[in-house]
């Protein structure tokens, strides 16, 4: 079994092969983390939107925005970057 082991290792072609598999799993989490990224912003930028449209400052008060950001942080409570000063 060791001398499988030492065969399997000293193998160009599986050497090769393994930091292939690296490499595409490193571009993979690449690509989830852009996603991810790109779908918040998208979602920051909405919410933006949604506030400005509804004219919620004026419609609620100066305080909207803090009550807001307290009721997300509320109904989300393991999400950061809900804070009112974002």
């Amino acid at each position: 079994m060791v001398n499988n082991m030492i065969a399997i290792k000293s193998d160009k072609e599986y050497r090769e092969w393994v930091a292939e598999l690296s490499q595409r799993y490193q571009k993979c989490q690449i690509k989830a983390a852009s996603s991810v990224n790109r779908e918040m912003l998208l979602f920051y930028w909405t919410l933006g939107r949604d506030v400005a449209k509804m004219k919620a400052k004026s419609r609620w008060g100066s305080g909207f925005l803090r009550q807001l950001s307290s009721d997300l942080k509320h109904a989300l409570p393991n999400v950061k970057g809900l804070s009112f000063t974002n």
